[in-house]
């Protein structure tokens, strides 16, 4: 009886397992071009926390800001923009321990769009996604804190 139950439970999580990395990558959901205002928020790797943090708590509890208010007049800001056509997040189920957060703002104030990498950049969030993130979005964030948060 233990071992066909244990065998349920191995069949069950194997098929959970393999309907999560089956999933389609999402790509961000909005027009990269209605971007106005981007702010960037990190809590330091280095730092060590208790519990993971998700989006919600480093949005509460980041160490470092920086905001670009007019993406479209600065050369970093436009960097990011090729970047963000890229940037999609291929669905793991994974829970990280978001450090950094790439939150997209458009001219009205609205936000369009939130992007959470967990520490080091290994996997993140994207609109509430979870799994691999890729498009190069995170290394044009570490350039931009490099020097002010290490």
């Amino acid at each position: 009886m233990k071992n066909i139950l244990a065998l349920a439970l191995l069949a069950f999580a194997l098929g959970a397992l393999s309907a999560a990395q089956s999933q389609a990558p999402k790509t961000l959901s909005f027009n990269p071009g209605q971007v106005q205002r981007v702010e960037i928020l990190y809590f330091p790797e280095r730092v060590l926390v208790r519990a993971a943090l998700s989006p919600d708590r480093l949005e509460q509890f980041y160490q470092y800001k920086v905001e670009i208010r007019d993406v479209s007049e600065t050369g970093e800001g436009r960097r990011l923009l090729p970047l963000l056509h890229d940037t999609l997040v291929e669905p793991s189920g994974h829970s990280y321990d978001h450090r950094t957060a790439v939150l997209l703002f458009d001219q009205n104030g609205r936000r369009v769009a939130s992007v959470y990498f967990g520490q080091f950049g290994r996997g993140g969030t994207i609109d509430g996604v979870s799994g691999t993130v890729k498009g190069g979005v995170y290394q044009w964030t570490r350039s931009l804190l490099k020097g002010i948060a290490e």
